[in-house]
This record gives C-alpha cells, sequence and structure tokens, in this order.
C-alpha cells in the first residue's frame, strides 16, 4: 500500500501541498508515515531508500 501511495503522490503532487497545509489527509497511513512522506517530497527529490 505504501508503495501505491508513493506512485499516486510522485504523479499528483498538488496532493502533497494540500496534506501539507491540512486540506487533505492521507487514510490509512500513520502521522509517523505522514511525516516521513511529506519530508521526502521536500525539494525536487524524493528519499527513495524510506520505501525499501
Amino acid at each position: 500500500m505504501m508503495a501505491e501511495m508513493i506512485k499516486y503522490l510522485q504523479k499528483n503532487k498538488e496532493v502533497i501541498s494540500k496534506v501539507k497545509e491540512g486540506k487533505a489527509s492521507l487514510i490509512g497511513i500513520s502521522r509517523e508515515e505522514e511525516k516521513v512522506i511529506l519530508d521526502s517530497f521536500d525539494g525536487e527529490r524524493t528519499k527513495s531508500y524510506y520505501w525499501m
């Protein structure tokens, strides 16, 4: 499920902004996982080592 979420977010980066603004949430993802996901999308790079 996590890998699918990452693929979706990579294709739909506007969702990341909405989650950061509190206008959307990642259902089925813990707060800790959400923080890692949001941190990994900061800037232009995705830290893929989180998902391995």
